[in-house]
C-alpha cells in the first residue's frame, strides 16, 4: 500500500552602424543576466498582494520553461502575541545550503501576528543571516535567501461550538490546547484554501525543527515534476488510537457512501481493523485502534490534487465538526494519509523521497542513494 528595439541609425556621419548598436545590446543583456545570478536566485515578476501576504517577488513560475510555481512553507505561529524561534534559522539554512534548488522559491511565513512589525520581521531576517554565516553559505546566497522571504499574517480562531472555555471540556492533548489543535486543523484542510497557498502547484512544508543533513542531487519541487508525482513524504509512523478517536468510523462510512473513494482504497489496498467493525464502545471509536500516518514535518503535496472538487467535498466534511480536532485532537498526519488513500493512486503519485538526509527533532530518518534528475 505504502507501497528593446535597436538605436536607428542617424543621417550624422558619426552615426554607429546598425550591426554594431545590436551587438552592444546582445552584450548589455548578457551582464545583466550575470549579475542577477551573482546573488544566488532568480528575480520573477512582482504579484499583487495575497490576501494580506506580501507582494511575491518571485514567482519563476511565471518565467518561461518552468510550468509550475512553488513555495517553502513554516508555520512559525498559530496564537498572537510574541515567539522567539531557535531551531528554525538552522532548518532554513540547512534546506537552503544542502538542496541544489533549480529555482529559488518564496520561503512562506505564516504567523499569527508576531511578524507584523518592521522590527520583528529585520530581527528575524538578522538572525537568520547569523546563523546561514556560521553554516558557511556566501553572503550573496544569504541575501538572496533574506529576500524571498514572505512573512504572511495568518489567524486562527477557535471554530463556531468551540468555547474559549474549551478547557473544561477536557480536550486531548490539553497541555497545547488551543494552539496544537490549530495547528492540526490548519494543515488537515484550511491550508488548501489559504490565500497565498491555494493557487500554487506545490508547497513543501517543514517545521522549525526539521533539518536537511547533507547535500542531495534532487531538488524536490523538479523531481515533482517531472515525475509527475502529487505527494511526498519520508517516513510512516501510525498516530495512536487515542488521538485519532472516532477517525476510522469516519473514513469507512465516508467510503461507503461514496463508491468511487471506496474503489480507489480496494486499488490502494487500504488495510481496515479486522472485520472493518468496531463493537462496543472504545471500539466504536476506535480508541483501541492506531491509525497509518504519514510524518506531515516533511509534506511535499502537489495543490491542485487537494482542489478538485471530490476532495474539497471530503475537506468540507471533514471540518464541518470542529471537535475532531480541538476536542479529540486529530493530527494532520493521519489525515494526510486518508486523503491520500482515498484520493489518489498512491503507487504512481506518491514517493518516499529518501533521497533527502533529513531528520526531525532528534529522529534522523532513514536514507537512501539519489539519482539526479
Amino acid at each position: 500500500m505504502w507501497s528593446g528595439r535597436a538605436v536607428p541609425s542617424s543621417s550624422s556621419s558619426m552615426a554607429i552602424p546598425r550591426r554594431y548598436a545590436l551587438l552592444a545590446g546582445a552584450a548589455a543583456l548578457l551582464v545583466v543576466a550575470f549579475l542577477a545570478h551573482q546573488g544566488g536566485y532568480t528575480r520573477g515578476v512582482r504579484l499583487p498582494s495575497h490576501g494580506g501576504a506580501s507582494p511575491s517577488r518571485f514567482d519563476i513560475g511565471a518565467q518561461a520553461g518552468v510550468g509550475y510555481t512553488a513555495a517553502i512553507v513554516y508555520l512559525l505561529s498559530v496564537m498572537p502575541g510574541p515567539r522567539l524561534p531557535h531551531q528554525i534559522f538552522d532548518s532554513m539554512s540547512l534546506m537552503q545550503k544542502h538542496i541544489p534548488w533549480r529555482h529559488q522559491w518564496p520561503i512562506v511565513l505564516l504567523h499569527a501576528g508576531a511578524y507584523d512589525d518592521t522590527d520583528s520581521k529585520d530581527l528575524f531576517s538578522e538572525r537568520l543571516r547569523e546563523k546561514a554565516a556560521e553554516h558557511g553559505l556566501s553572503s550573496e546566497v544569504i541575501e538572496g535567501m533574506v529576500n524571498r522571504l514572505e512573512f504572511v499574517r495568518t489567524d486562527h480562531e477557535l471554530p463556531e461550538g468551540i468555547p474559549l472555555t474549551g478547557m473544561s471540556d477536557d480536550p486531548i492533548w490539553a497541555q497545547e490546547w488551543p494552539a496544537y489543535h490549530h495547528m492540526c486543523a490548519f494543515y488537515s484542510h484550511k491550508i488548501f484554501s489559504h490565500p497565498r497557498i491555494k493557487d500554487l502547484t506545490y508547497y513543501l512544508r517543514l517545521d522549525d525543527d526539521s533539518s536537511v543533513l547533507s547535500p542531495t542531487c534532487i531538488d524536490p519541487f523538479e523531481y515533482m515534476h517531472v515525475n509527475n508525482k502529487s505527494y511526498a513524504y519520508r517516513y510512516l509512523s501510525p498516530d495512536m488510537g487515542w488521538v485519532t478517536e472516532g477517525m476510522w468510523p469516519f473514513i469507512s462510512n465516508y467510503a461507503k457512501r461514496h463508491p468511487s473513494v471506496e474503489a480507489r482504497l480496494e486499488r490502494n489496498e487500504w488495510e481496515w481493523p479486522e472485520g472493518r467493525t468496531w463493537p462496543g464502545f472504545e471500539a466504536e471509536y476506535g480508541r483501541s485502534q492506531n491509525f497509518p500516518s504519514y510524518e506531515t514535518n516533511f509534506d511535499l503535496v502537489k495543490v491542485p490534487r487537494w482542489r478538485t472538487p471530490e476532495m474539497q467535498e471530503f475537506l468540507a466534511e471533514l471540518a464541518s465538526e470542529p471537535k475532531r480536532f480541538y476536542f479529540q485532537r486529530w493530527g494532520d498526519a493521519p489525515v494526510r494519509m486518508a486523503e491520500v488513500a482515498m484520493f489518489l493512486d498512491m503507487e504512481k503519485e506518491v514517493h518516499q523521497m529518501c533521497e533527502i538526509p533529513y531528520s526531525h527533532k532528534h529522529f534522523i530518518f532513514e536514507d537512501c542513494s539519489c539519482v539526479p534528475l
